[in-house]
C-alpha cells in the first residue's frame, strides 16, 4: 500500500512540477513585460481573485467529503453522489460569486470591478474540475489531474504572449479554466461515469447544504490565505503584490510538488482505513508520512536559506528585475521558510480530521485561523508595514495551525467522540 501511495505521489509530483514550471514561465513573462509595477499587480490580481473561490474548492474540502462517502458506498450510487455534490456546489458558488463581486464593487473602481467580475466567472467550470478530480482520486487516477495546472498556464501564457490585457486577459482566465475542465473530464472515459453523470436526476441526498457550506468555509478559509495576502498587499506600496507573488511562486514549488502530494495520494487509503477502523495501520501511515515530510522539508528549507538570493536571481534575473527588487524578493522568500518546513505536515493533519469526519472541530479551527490571519494583515496594512511582514505572518499561521491540529488530535484520538463520525449527521 505504501508503494502505491509513493507511486501516486510521484506521478502527482512530476505533473505538478511541470505545472509549477509553467507557472514560473507565466510569472516570468509577467515580470518581463510589467516588472514590479501597478500593471503587474492588476494582472496578478485578475489571476488571484478567482482563486479566492477556487481555493475554497481546491483546498481539499471536496475530496475531503466526497472520498469518505464514496468509500462508504463503495461502487454503489456513484453517479447520484457526484451529481448531488455538483448541483449543490453550483448553487453555493453562485451565491458566493454575487457576494464577492458586491464587495469588490464597493472596494475598487468600476473598471477594476468589471475586470475582476469577468475573470471570477472561471469558478464555474472549476466546480466541475474539482468534483471530477476528487472522484478520480478515489479511483486512484492521478495522471490527468497532475497536468491540470500545465494546461491552465499554457492558455494564460498564450494570452500574455498575444499581448492581451484588461478585458481580453480576463476572458483568457475563463477560457483557461474551461480547457482545464475539459481535459480532466476526458479522463472519465476509463471510469464508470462520464461528464453527464454530474447532472443526472438524483433519487436521494447524500450531503446536506449545511455541512457542505460549513466545510467549504472551514477547510477553504485556510487555503485562501495566499489570495487574502495579495489583496491586502495591494494596499501597501506599489509593486508589493508582484513581489509577494514572485517570492511565493518559488516557495510553493517544493511545497506543492514534493510536500503536499504525498498527503493527497495517501488520503483515499487513509479514508478506507478509518472506515475499517484499522487504528494500527492509520498510526503507522501517519508517523511515516509526517517524518518523511519534515525530513524533506528541512533539507529544502536549509538550501533555500543558504542560497535565497542566488535562487531568486536564477528565477528572475532573466526578467531584468533590478537588483534591489531581487534582494527584496529573496527576503520575502526567507520569511516563507517556516511555512515551507511544516506545510506538508499541516496537510496530512487536515486529512486526518477529514477522514474521521470531525467537521465541527475543523470549522472552529478554520474560523479561528482565518480571522487571526485577517486581523494580522489588517494591522500590517493599517500601519503600512513592509510586505515582508505579510509573508512572515503566513509562516506564523502555518506553525500555529500545525500546533493546534496536533494538539486536538492528541487530546481526542483515544476518545469515542473522535471516532463517532457524528458531526452534522
Amino acid at each position: 500500500m505504501s508503494k502505491n501511495i509513493l507511486l501516486n505521489s510521484l506521478i502527482l509530483s512530476i505533473g505538478i512540477l511541470i505545472g509549477r514550471l509553467s507557472g514560473y514561465i507565466r510569472e516570468l513573462i509577467i515580470a518581463s513585460k510589467f516588472e514590479v509595477s501597478s500593471t503587474a499587480d492588476t494582472i496578478i490580481l485578475m489571476l488571484t481573485v478567482p482563486d479566492l473561490l477556487n481555493n475554497l474548492l481546491a483546498g481539499g474540502v471536496i475530496s475531503g467529503i466526497l472520498i469518505p462517502i464514496l468509500a462508504k458506498y463503495k461502487n454503489e450510487k456513484i453517479e447520484e453522489i457526484v451529481a448531488d455534490f455538483t448541483k449543490k456546489l453550483f448553487v453555493i458558488f453562485l451565491m458566493l460569486y454575487i457576494f464577492v463581486i458586491t464587495i469588490i464593487f464597493f472596494v475598487y473602481d468600476f473598471y477594476f470591478f468589471s475586470l475582476l467580475s469577468l475573470s471570477l466567472l472561471a469558478v464555474f467550470p472549476n466546480i466541475l474540475t474539482f468534483v471530477i478530480s476528487s472522484y478520480l482520486q478515489y479511483e486512484r487516477r492521478f495522471k490527468a489531474q497532475s497536468l491540470n495546472t500545465l494546461l491552465f498556464n499554457i492558455t494564460i501564457i498564450t494570452f500574455l504572449l498575444l499581448g492581451f490585457e484588461n478585458y481580453l486577459f480576463a476572458i483568457g482566465v475563463v477560457v483557461a479554466s474551461i480547457i482545464r475542465m475539459l481535459w480532466i473530464a476526458y479522463d472519465l472515459r476509463a471510469t464508470p461515469i462520464n461528464l453527464t453523470s454530474l447532472f443526472i436526476q438524483r433519487k436521494e441526498e447524500f450531503i446536506g447544504y449545511k455541512l457542505l457550506i460549513f466545510m467549504i468555509f472551514a477547510n477553504g478559509l485556510i487555503f485562501i490565505n495566499p489570495m487574502i495576502d495579495k489583496l491586502f498587499a495591494s494596499f501597501l506600496q506599489e509593486g508589493s503584490v508582484a513581489m509577494l507573488s514572485y517570492s511565493e511562486k518559488i516557495y510553493l514549488l517544493p511545497v506543492s510538488v514534493f510536500l503536499t502530494t504525498y498527503a493527497i495520494a495517501m488520503f483515499p487509503d487513509l479514508a478506507k482505513m478509518v472506515t475499517k477502523g484499522d487504528k494500527k495501520s492509520i498510526h503507522t501511515l501517519l508517523k511515516k508520512s509526517i517524518l518523511f515530510n519534515i525530513s524533506i522539508s528541512f533539507i529544502i528549507a536549509i538550501l533555500f536559506y543558504k542560497f535565497s538570493y542566488e535562487i531568486v536571481n536564477l528565477f528572475y534575473s532573466i526578467a531584468h528585475i533590478n537588483e534591489s527588487s531581487l534582494k527584496e524578493i529573496a527576503t520575502l522568500l526567507n520569511a516563507y521558510l517556516p511555512s515551507l518546513l511544516f506545510a506538508g505536515t499541516n496537510t496530512i493533519l487536515l486529512n486526518v480530521f477529514f477522514a474521521y469526519k470531525c467537521y465541527k472541530k475543523l470549522i472552529y479551527y478554520s474560523i479561528f485561523m482565518f480571522l487571526s490571519k485577517v486581523i494580522i494583515d489588517i494591522f500590517i496594512v493599517y500601519f503600512q508595514y513592509d510586505v515582508f511582514y505579510i509573508a512572515l505572518s503566513t509562516s506564523i499561521s502555518v506553525l500555529l495551525s500545525v500546533f493546534i491540529l496536533f494538539f486536538i488530535f492528541i487530546i481526542y484520538k483515544n476518545k469515542e467522540s473522535f471516532h463517532a463520525n457524528n458531526d452534522f449527521r
